[in-house]
């Protein structure tokens, strides 16, 4: 196979939906809420065919770019949205022993084309959160430095770098390119993007660059502007693609600057509906950061990846950064409307917190997990065991990994087994099995159950098979954490407290109460000082279940599991 540059080996592909999903709330990449004006809605019902049928002509949308923004035609680039711009830049000024400086977190298309021309990137952490702070930059220039890329409002962290201070910069290095990215700056109350085009009157070292995705909500059309002493402009025309920029988005370009009147009530409807939105995350105890966008970067502590969930699964998208240490906790959601921050605002309601045992509780695991651990011990002894052995041996504790249990069972019986080959033999097993398991509660019941209170996981399962078997009966919507045994050491498996600890960490709660259907499940829960509520199996001795629960100490018995709803409403009241 022919190898790609080694340039981009280590570099991940930006993934994009490929389908439109009906959220209710899409909240994950700052797209205009408010929609496009009716300018370019006309414009595009009126497309001429020779606007499909022959290439495009930029002359009319430059006249219009010019005048709006006081830039003469010559220091203006017409571009297929901010991503080619910053593209075409890097690509004319940037060669592979040069780097680039800029600050992180921050909008990664130039990080990325710097590494597929094989540049350094260098990263400037902050100091204070969120603060620009030019002296920080200035002092990590170095010799190899070429291009700086400043984003103001900065995406995601939400701060605004002032034209005044980079200027200090402009003037202070005039053999780095500045790069500067102005895609939000119409949603500033502190600055406007004149502030940024002034500066290429004076500098020949700054090229300004601006989308009209975000503010004139014209992401699908991809559309977007650099603006640039002459000799930059000369130079990006080299490397840009001729006809780029389709025909439609450069009508609906003229048309969207002709409504001035537009774009300040988008502004003031997303300034009045930013201050609400960080007041109500405030006051809900998490951090948001000021922001000078049209979203807010929210740090929500250890609770983030429980609120993406419920976010989630509530109809609610919203941009996470699990895979940066730095900002893990962090989650970047565009600012609702009115009636999208008080849906928020209800779900960030604290609610009493059920967790669940997964086998002998939301599902009857005889037919899967019982007879996968009888077959294998058979697939190693070569003859079976009861199903009654297999159960007393759960019941006396410290069984709560079926693999650790296939193990002791043959240990039993003189049969020693390396587990990793035990792992394997129980996990093919599995598959003939687990599509047999039976929903022990009802969809019904869960829709009930979720008015009232939040549900989360625990399980001695892998994560794959609890989400499998959750979304096999259409209930996964109604969890929104789970603590797996990938996600424990071995040694701290049930009964060890560990899982429910890490829910206690991560899911908010007015109070918690923990359904088990082992004695492991009930010494996890008592160990942890969790209200536990012990549940007879189906595949289980009623007599033998109640005096082990009782001898634990149990806080409640439930015979039935179909019984919760009202069970849980009788020991509330």
């Amino acid at each position: 196979m022919v190898k790609p540059r080694k340039t981009i080996e280590n570099i991940f592909s930006y993934e994009i939906d490929e389908n439109k999903f009906d959220w209710r709330l899409k909240l994950n990449l700052n797209e205009n809420l408010y929609g496009p004006s009716n300018f370019a809605l006309s414009t595009i019902k009126n497309i001429d065919t020779a606007d499909i049928s022959l290439y495009p002509s930029y002359g009319k949308t430059l006249d219009k770019v010019s005048k709006n923004y006081n830039i003469l035609k010559e220091n203006i680039l017409l571009t297929n949205g901010c991503n080619e711009a910053i593209k075409v830049i890097l690509n004319a000024y940037l060669d592979f022993d040069n780097e680039l400086l800029s600050y992180r977190p921050t909008y990664t298309a130039a990080q990325i084309y710097a590494k597929i021309i094989g540049s350094k990137v260098k990263f400037i952490d902050y100091d204070e959160k969120f603060v620009f702070d030019y002296k920080k930059i200035a002092n990590n220039i170095s010799e190899k430095t070429k291009v700086i890329y400043i984003a103001t409002p900065n995406n995601p962290t939400g701060e605004l770098a002032k034209a005044s201070v980079i200027e200090i910069l402009l003037h202070s290095f005039p053999d780095c390119l500045f790069i500067i990215d102005c895609t939000y700056i119409n949603f500033s109350d502190n600055a406007t993007f004149l502030d940024y085009t002034d500066l290429i009157k004076k500098y020949s070292n700054v090229v300004v660059v601006k989308s009209f995705s975000i503010d004139f909500a014209l992401a699908g059309l991809r559309f977007g502007i650099a603006v640039a002493d002459f000799e930059i402009i000369k130079n990006l025309k080299k490397v840009i693609l001729p006809y780029s920029v389709n025909s439609i988005a450069l009508n609906c370009a003229n048309s969207v600057l002709n409504d001035e009147k537009r774009i300040e009530e988008i502004k003031e409807q997303n300034l009045n509906a930013r201050k609400i939105f960080h007041n109500v995350l405030n006051e809900k105890g998490f951090k948001p950061y000021k922001s000078e966008g049209n979203f807010i970067f929210c740090d929500f502590s250890h609770y983030t990846k429980f609120y993406y969930e419920k976010f989630k699964k509530s109809g609610i998208i919203v941009k996470n950064f699990f895979n940066d240490d730095s900002y893990s906790t962090f989650l970047r959601i565009t600012v609702p409307k009115l009636g999208g921050i008080k849906y928020i605002s209800e779900l960030l309601v604290k609610k009493d917190v059920l967790i669940f045992n997964l086998d002998g509780i939301i599902v009857d695991s005889t037919e899967s997990y019982l007879k996968t651990i009888i077959k294998t011990v058979e697939y190693f002894l070569g003859y079976e065991i009861s199903l009654n052995e297999v159960i007393m041996t759960k019941n006396q504790g410290k069984m709560s990994c079926n693999w650790e249990t296939v193990r002791y069972l043959l240990s039993i019986h003189d049969k020693d087994i390396e587990l990793g080959e035990i792992i394997t033999v129980f996990q093919n097993i599995l598959t003939e099995y687990i599509d047999e398991e039976k929903l022990l509660i009802s969809k019904e019941t869960f829709e009930e159950l979720s008015k009232n209170y939040d549900m989360v996981i625990f399980s001695g399962r892998l994560m794959e098979e609890v989400k499998y078997t959750l979304k096999k009966f259409d209930i996964d919507k109604y969890f929104y954490f789970y603590i797996t045994s990938d996600d424990l050491p071995k040694s701290m498996l049930k009964p060890n407290p560990k899982g429910v600890y890490e829910i206690l960490k991560h899911c908010p709660y007015k109070t918690i109460k923990y359904l088990g259907s082992s004695v492991d499940d009930i010494i996890a829960a008592n160990s942890a000082d969790v209200e536990s509520i012990g549940v007879i199996p189906p595949f289980a001795d009623n007599n033998i279940m109640l005096n082990n629960y009782r001898h634990l100490g149990v806080n409640h018995v439930l015979n039935n599991i179909k019984n919760i709803s009202s069970f849980l409403y009788d020991i509330k009241k």
